[in-house]
């Protein structure tokens, strides 16, 4: 009976978040209703194909019905990375100048398209949710909390109001020439990686905090913005923020983009294992790093729910072959401090 209840539950889920994608098919483009085509995070040729074995790469999972919901799944690379977002017509006009030709990573209007793709992919993701959880509760409020379903909505649609003020500071600069985020830059060594994401500079407790002095949300939350890609023998690496939010938050972006090689990858992991879901890498990379160290990438994800200061970063680094080993004194200091919180 359980067996079958679990069954029920998890086709309720797919069903309703496929259905739920389906429905969502209007370019993001504010002055365009045509119909959105399926759009890569990050150009296909020249950027995503670097990491290609046989036409897939390897990307991380989720699925909430199995053990270990955080796993490693080999997709084909005209699926990877990529969402409905744009028409046809938007998605090969706008985005031209970095797709098309060299990228000049020194012209402010490129690196607000990356940002641009960046946060639309997030917002497609939130969009899904809120819809497939619509759909649990007027379809099967028999298997599903709706009460969890309402408030998980109700916080996922305050992250899509964030967005908009966000994709509304973006259309102006480039309707309008001008500059409201401020981009840092800089070439590391090849890695068979691609990241692009975004995710606040404020932690847990800090958010918590406001909440309980203000009596609500605090309502500018101060985002970080990345993107990590191969280009031309070399990994780019562009990291941003809204410039009004400059005085709190640019010396953590420079604590990080200018460190040393060594440690600014050392954060990067960082950012992989505890901050950003969205990256995929090569078979290649999965099976010399990740593969035998599969299972901490669920424990980081599990840890992350938990971590109330997102802003510490630990020893570990994901390019170096002691990976393995530097998790697993990871986990063993995680256990020991859980235990001493719980004493």
């Amino acid at each position: 009976m359980k067996i079958q209840q679990e069954k029920k539950i998890a086709a309720a889920f797919q069903n309703c978040k496929l259905k739920a994608i389906s429905e969502i098919g209007t370019c993001f483009h504010p002055e365009c209703e045509q119909k959105s085509i399926n759009s890569h995070i990050l150009q296909k040729n020249g950027i995503l194909s670097t990491l290609e074995k046989d036409g897939h790469v390897m990307e991380m999972g989720i699925n909430p019905f199995q053990n270990d919901i955080h796993y490693f799944n080999r997709i084909g690379i005209n699926k990877a990375y990529s969402f409905k977002c744009f028409c046809n017509e938007h998605d090969t006009n706008l985005f031209k100048s970095i797709e098309t030709e060299e990228i000049d990573f020194n012209d402010y209007s490129n690196l607000i398209l990356f940002t641009l793709r960046t946060i639309y992919n997030e917002k497609f993701r939130k969009l899904v949710n809120v819809r497939m959880r619509e759909l649990l509760i007027e379809k099967h409020s028999d298997i599903y909390d709706v009460d969890y379903l309402t408030e998980e909505n109700k916080q996922e649609k305050l992250g899509l109001k964030d967005i908009e003020k966000t994709e509304n500071l973006i259309w102006k600069d480039i309707n309008t020439d001008s500059e409201s985020f401020t981009f840092i830059t800089r070439e590391i060594q090849h890695i068979d990686l691609c990241l692009s994401a975004f995710y606040n500079f404020e932690t847990t407790r800090e958010l918590d905090i406001y909440r309980r002095k203000y009596g609500k949300d605090k309502e500018d939350v101060m985002d970080i913005f990345v993107n990590v890609f191969p280009y031309k023998g070399k990994t780019t690496v562009i990291m941003g923020y809204k410039t009004i939010h400059e005085k709190e938050v640019k010396g953590y972006v420079n604590m990080i983009m200018k460190e040393s090689e060594k440690r600014f990858l050392r954060k990067l992991t960082n950012l992989l294992m505890f901050q950003c879901e969205t990256w995929i890498t090569s078979q290649n990379f999965y099976e010399k790093r990740i593969k035998k160290c599969e299972k901490y990438f669920g424990l980081a994800a599990e840890y992350s729910i938990r971590n109330f200061d997102e802003r510490q970063f630990f020893a570990i680094n994901l390019f170096r072959e002691d990976f393995c080993e530097s998790m697993n004194r990871w986990k063993k200091n995680v256990l020991r401090s859980s235990k001493r919180l719980s004493s």
